[in-house]
């Protein structure tokens, strides 16, 4: 994970990245120290040679260089560079940005001698502030504000550590003898022997090969042995199941040794399954590394695996002994990856959060440049939700099917689909279908559904799919709260919240699929 710094000319950024740099032992690039040796003349000659154009050009080959090559660097970069929309994606993907935030007064003590800055040049403190006034809105829609007035440039860089190291939340759901610690915490390297307070344990790290483009996984020690993982959910079945049995047995797994996984949703559950089946139960900590297993799938100890069609129909209630939330993990998702994660946050806020709702709505643009407390909000409020709903109902006998809502036809369509849609695309056009189902049983009126198809378009998701009706309510009946005395289907009432109801007029659930589903269209 790269750490990214930007902000206005004078806020140090340039100096603060390279005392940054020294004390996590990284790299420095500076993307203005860049173009100069690339050119082979400053910054100040290129403008007045070549004009200010040619130099953004430039800056963005620059930019473009150091996501192809660099993912453990401090990047200072030009007071413009991230204002371009282009060289914001690029870079935001490839780490976590940074905006420093400081007064005009500040910056311009700081640059008003300065001979190689071509626009300093052009102003006095008049233009200064005139510029600094233009481009003020545009840094505070950036993510990851870190406000700088007052402080010397060493305690801005300690703060910026204190931020990277920060544990920032922590609570317990228990169910009789089974606990699970539930940690927010921050840290830019995975070293999985801190994690464990026995030191003589074995530690067993299955993780999702992709995630070594966030965090390093440092396990060098003794005793660590760890598997990467093809993390989709083809692969959450019994033949992957055994392969990780295997892989423990052959290193001589103890019943003191600690299964430690790091992924999203198929790593949770599959090596939530082993765990608590191998030598009859290990101990089992878990990392959840995209936006969706931090809202859902982490908490509450439902470790299924898919056999055939039949979705998560196989599988135990084990609690983990710890979750650790570490939301620098989500530096290197894409923004559909983080759509799809919140309409989980979506169905929890339906659920008991209806200003969860409002706050993805409002803090949305935020949320897709990965700011931290934003993240770290949404996800909290998620789980706040679904910590009580577990720990009165760990074994899904009651109210916990509520937390079914849209996944009925969501998990039909995965399986329709041979799993090649998502599953958060596949649960926000289950809630649309669970909601049209609703109105149709006179539940609730239509603005629920509406304003939620609103969202999902701003989320750039489908909200329709080609599929054969009759072939989806077969698939719906096979769901696993199914029971003798029907399909436990999750609703929604104006009155009442969230419903469970059994026993539908299947004509009823046909017609609500109008909603959602196109016989016509390909996919």
């Amino acid at each position: 994970m790269n750490i990214i710094l930007t902000g206005f000319m004078g806020t140090g950024k340039s100096t603060v990245g390279r005392l940054l740099a020294n004390q996590l032992g990284r790299f420095h690039l500076d993307t203005d120290e860049m173009v100069e040796f690339k050119i082979g003349k400053s910054i100040k000659n290129i403008f007045e040679q070549w004009g200010e154009a040619y130099f953004r050009q430039f800056e963005k080959s620059v930019v473009k260089d150091i996501c192809r090559n660099e993912r453990k660097a401090v990047i200072s970069t030009g007071g413009k560079t991230l204002l371009d929309e282009e060289n914001f994606a690029r870079l935001s993907e490839t780490g976590l940005v940074f905006t420093l935030i400081d007064n005009p007064h500040n910056c311009w003590e700081r640059v008003r001698d300065s001979f190689n800055r071509p626009l300093v040049q052009n102003f006095d403190w008049e233009g200064f502030l005139a510029l600094y006034r233009q481009r003020e809105k545009l840094y505070q829609s950036l993510p990851n504000k870190i406000q700088i007035e007052g402080l010397s440039l060493e305690e801005v860089t300690k703060k910026l550590l204190g931020f990277l190291s920060a544990k920032t939340g922590e609570f317990e759901i228990s169910h009789g003898k089974q606990k699970t610690v539930v940690s927010m915490e921050r840290f830019i390297d995975l070293k999985p022997r801190a994690l464990v307070e026995n030191n003589l344990a074995k530690l067993f790290v299955v993780y999702d090969k992709k995630v070594t483009r966030a965090l390093e996984i440092k396990a060098t020690e003794e005793k660590v042995f760890t598997l990467p993982l093809a993390a989709t959910d083809v692969n959450k079945n019994l033949r992957q199941a055994e392969k990780i049995w295997k892989w423990l047995l052959v290193n001589g797994v103890k019943r003191d040794s600690v299964l430690i996984s790091v992924g999203g949703g198929v790593i949770g559950d599959l090596a939530g399954f082993v765990s608590s089946t191998i030598l009859r139960g290990i101990k089992h900590f878990h990392l959840p590394t995209t936006l969706l297993a931090m809202v859902d799938s982490c908490l509450g100890g439902k470790n299924g695996i898919n056999y055939g069609a039949f979705k998560n129909s196989l599988g135990t209630f084990s609690l983990p002994e710890r979750v650790i939330i570490n939301p620098f993990f989500l530096t290197s998702l894409k923004k559909l990856d983080l759509s799809t994660g919140l309409v989980e946050a979506v169905k929890t806020g339906l659920i008991g959060d209806a200003g969860l709702v409002d706050l993805i709505e409002e803090k949305l643009d935020l949320i897709w440049k990965k700011d931290i407390a934003t993240l770290e909000e949404v996800i909290w409020r998620a789980l706040q939700v679904k910590r009580a709903i577990v720990e009165e109902d760990l074994y899904e006998t009651g109210n916990r099917k509520k937390l079914n809502l849209g996944h009925t036809l969501g998990h039909a369509l995965e399986a329709y689909h041979d799993y090649q849609i998502s599953h958060g695309q596949a649960v926000a056009m289950g809630l649309l279908y669970s909601l049209r189902l609703s109105e149709l049983l006179g539940l609730v009126d239509s603005s629920v559904r509406e304003r939620l198809k609103k969202l999902f378009s701003r989320l750039e998701l489908d909200i329709r799919i080609h599929g054969q009706k009759a072939e989806l309510l077969k698939l719906m009946g096979q769901d696993k709260k199914t029971t003798e005395r029907g399909l436990d289907f999750v609703l929604f009432s104006a009155n009442s919240g969230v419903i469970i109801k059994n026993n539908i007029d299947e004509k009823l659930m046909l017609e609500a699929m109008e909603e959602v589903i196109d016989e016509n269209i390909d996919n």
